[in-house]
């Protein structure tokens, strides 16, 4: 079940504030993310540090939520949500949800290895290797530079491409890690382990 509402958290997360309106969606889906990394945790510590991180997390959603209502017209006090501000919790946010999906990612791979599931370990790599090449383009379009409006639409693709990804494993793991009914994964041991 773990992998199911990381699955869903995430969705709600990445996939629905692509609307600015639903960005209302994260303060449901980072408490469901940091429940299915605390009850995934047995299985690897990994997932319990990806949960001690993912624990601030919804005070992005709180904050990403209070600001499309402003910007849509919804509630007064939108200088707060402009200027300095804005731009300080937009780095804040890109930098912390890196470091999250990084440690998820690389539990994914640290479990599935352990589990002997190459395909979902490699997966979990490439998929981390695309989120820190989309992050390096995203730093280098921010610098001033010349052209840099070229790149919006590349990395425009890149993000989606990331968390269609990413959506994907999440599902993948949720089904061959910890199939539906089953309440324990079988983690090989290593040869001449005990």
């Amino acid at each position: 079940m773990g992998f199911g509402l990381v699955l869903i958290g995430y969705f709600f997360t990445s996939v629905m504030p692509v609307i600015s309106i639903f960005s209302a969606a994260m303060l449901l889906g980072y408490p469901l993310i940091s429940l299915g990394l605390y009850r995934l945790s047995p299985y690897h510590k990994r997932f319990y540090h990806a949960f001690f991180v993912s624990l601030p997390a919804p005070l992005f959603g709180l904050y990403y939520t209070v600001s499309s209502f402003v910007r849509a017209g919804l509630f007064a006090g939108g200088s707060f949500f402009e200027g300095t501000v804005f731009t300080v919790v937009e780095w804040l946010y890109f930098v912390y949800a890196f470091a999250l999906v990084a440690l998820i990612l690389w539990a994914i791979a640290s479990l599935a290895t352990e589990m002997a599931l190459f395909q979902l370990q490699s997966s979990a790599w490439r998929n981390l290797t695309f989120l820190a090449i989309y992050q390096v383009i995203y730093l280098i379009i921010k610098l001033p530079i010349p052209h840099a409006a070229a790149f919006v639409l590349p990395i425009t693709i890149l993000r989606y491409l990331c968390i269609f990804l990413n959506v994907w494993l999440f599902f993948r793991c949720y089904r061959f890690i910890l199939p539906e009914g089953s309440d324990s994964v079988e983690v090989p041991q290593k040869k001449g382990g005990k």
